[in-house]
């Protein structure tokens, strides 16, 4: 699991709820050891990282959208 001890990684922006297409998923945190990541949970419990120019782009291009 994710240590926080760890000084080259760090976790913030928990507790949202994000929509990427169809699909709804709770914002674990974002991750930064070296490449900055967001981590999602799908409502089934899958846990997927993409990159943070990813997450930002599908937001700006209206893919991807905060519901809270």
């Amino acid at each position: 699991m994710f240590n926080l001890a760890r000084k080259d990684r760090f976790m913030s922006t928990k507790n949202k709820t994000v929509q990427i297409g169809s699909t709804k998923y709770e914002m674990l945190g974002v991750i930064n050891d070296g490449d900055s990541k967001v981590r999602l949970k799908d409502s089934a419990g899958n846990v997927e990282e993409m990159t943070s120019d990813s997450f930002i782009t599908q937001l700006n291009e209206g893919k991807a959208k905060y519901l809270d």
